[in-house]
């Protein structure tokens, strides 16, 4: 079956929430004999609020390691695609059966948490000592020293379960968090330490989520930058977009699954890291 013409999708698509479990066998069957297209489409569907529940039933049974790949690829084809969704889909590519809630759980947990200690009036660098204190504090979330060159130190699942990760894991669930609350935090792709900054009002401030989410200014973060023998580039001090940032993630997941003599997911990586340059080049 081509799932390229649209009146077999059409009749797919009406069959989808059929309570029958004949009708689900057989809709299974056309999409899995589809092969990729027939998942890639599925995926289309979780968009659909009145299909979304039926789709991602479907999805459990087929999603693969490939079709995660090509879902992740096609999600950053947008300049201005959604980082937590592109963090989930990059992790479904060693991960296929990774739950749609896999992340938003706890990401919901923490910002509730947060919501509840906010008294206004508060100004933002208030509000994010307090995102620091539930995340770094009551939750325990941690740099991961003894378990730098991992995989799990990097994938958010992972992280949200152990609570260790690398700077930039770390910073990706307070900058989700902080999402949720409204807070404008950025990315900020420092070279060796990757950190969160508010960039309202005269200076930045800069959030270093690996050392338990310190508060530092300008000056401390380019004094940082010279300790380590890297120029104190004004460049470096400034926001990334979410695909330069994607783009670290997978640089070190590279690096991790080349560590553990995973060549085949180090090269896949690889691959999303190119394709993830291409794209913020044509942004």
């Amino acid at each position: 079956m081509l799932m390229t013409h649209e009146a077999e999708l059409a009749t797919l698509e009406r069959l989808l929430d059929d309570p029958s479990p004949v009708v689900r066998l057989a809709v299974l069957g056309k999409i899995k004999a589809a092969g990729l297209p027939g998942v890639l489409w599925l995926e289309t569907l979780t968009k659909d609020e009145a299909l979304a529940a039926h789709a991602r039933t479907l999805l459990a049974d087929l999603r693969t390691p490939e079709a995660a790949a090509h879902s992740f690829l096609a999600h950053i084809r947008d300049p201005h695609c959604d980082l937590e969704e592109a963090c989930l889909l990059l992790e479904r590519a060693t991960a296929p059966s990774l739950a749609d809630d896999a992340y938003a759980v706890e990401l919901d947990r923490l910002a509730e948490r947060t919501r509840e200690l906010m008294a206004e009036p508060l100004d933002v660098r208030a509000k994010c000592r307090l995102l620091c204190r539930v995340v770094f504090g009551e939750e325990g979330y941690r740099g991961a020293q003894e378990s730098f060159a991992i995989p799990a130190s990097s994938l958010l699942s992972q992280v949200i379960r152990s609570r260790r990760g690398i700077p930039i894991s770390l910073c990706l669930i307070f900058l989700l968090v902080a999402r949720r609350l409204g807070l404008p935090v950025e990315p900020v792709g420092l070279p060796g330490r990757f950190m969160v900054g508010i960039f309202r009002g005269r200076e930045p401030l800069y959030i270093d989520c690996y050392e338990g989410g310190a508060f530092r200014t300008r000056a401390e973060v380019q004094l940082l930058l010279l300790d380590n023998q890297l120029p104190a580039d004004e460049a470096f001090l400034l926001p990334v977009t979410t695909h330069q940032t994607l783009a670290r993630c997978c640089r070190n997941l590279v690096s991790q699954f080349e560590a553990q003599g995973d060549d085949r997911s180090s090269r896949l990586f690889l691959t999303f890291v190119h394709a993830l340059e291409k794209s913020d080049e044509r942004a």
